[in-house]
């Protein structure tokens, strides 16, 4: 089994790609080890908020605390009178399980569940588990791409063993090769939902010390199918914070 490691209207503008060529010194894995450190906050306790927006303009917010070691990962999803579901993230994502607070159900996913969206929303069980993009993609920069009179290396990603995403396409700031969007391309390589990544001060408190840290602290996803549109928010990340083993037991889930 491949082990799986890790995410308001966004708008696809008109854009051009240039002639293909590698950035100087750069090479694809490293703009992959570049998502990846983007997104890794570290370990610790982030709290944030996931809001789902329908085309019809309604929409749900779910308070959310993320519990985080090396290579595990608990989600808990609270709305109005109480928790909802948990998500454990066992092995950097290898293994998913899911509780279902409101019928005290547990269910693990297999590899074609793990691509299921959670919520209704455009994130995958896959998107929120922090897999590795350099670890389960072949990527391949094919070109620089201009997008509202600014540069962004565009980078190719194949999955390693194909499944529900055929490719991913990465585009990154030139320079500072901040990740700038990833768009998602279905079995038939068509474009079926697209995420921003917005870079916000998120708080951080560290050593009993208050802070700010830069941050892709807002992850926009828009399913292109549905319209939906996801908002996955960080508010403050407590470093200090160092999660117990037990609260990544499968067997304390329905606690």
């Amino acid at each position: 089994m491949l082990k799986l490691k890790l995410k308001l209207i966004i708008f696809l503008f008109f854009s051009t790609a240039l002639s293909p060529q590698n950035e100087p010194g750069r090479s694809a894995q490293e703009m992959l080890a570049r998502l990846d450190q983007a997104v890794n906050p570290g370990t610790g306790l982030l709290k944030g908020t996931l809001t789902v927006i329908k085309r019809t303009g309604d929409s749900s917010v779910w308070n959310t605390s993320v519990f985080r070691s090396k290579d595990d990962s608990l989600f808990l999803f609270e709305k109005g009178r109480g928790l909802e579901a948990k998500i454990l993230f066992k092995d950097e994502g290898d293994k998913t399980y899911l509780y279902n607070a409101q019928t005290a159900k547990l269910f693990q996913k297999n590899e074609e569940e793990k691509f299921q969206p959670h919520f209704n929303s455009g994130f995958t069980f896959l998107d929120l588990s922090g897999y590795s993009y350099q670890v389960n993609y072949n990527p391949l920069i094919q070109a620089t791409q201009e997008i509202s009179g600014k540069q962004y290396i565009r980078v190719s990603m194949k999955p390693i063993i194909s499944m529900n995403y055929k490719k991913l396409v990465l585009l990154l700031e030139t320079g500072t090769f901040r990740p700038f969007r990833i768009d998602f391309h279905d079995k038939d390589g068509v474009l079926f939902k697209t995420l921003n990544f917005k870079y916000t001060k998120v708080k951080v408190k560290e050593k009993k010390q208050a802070g700010e840290m830069e941050f892709p602290g807002r992850l926009e996803m828009l399913d292109l199918n549905s319209g939906t549109i996801s908002v996955f928010e960080y508010h403050e990340f407590d470093r200090d914070v160092a999660p117990d083993k037990a609260l990544f037991e499968i067997s304390n889930l329905n606690r």
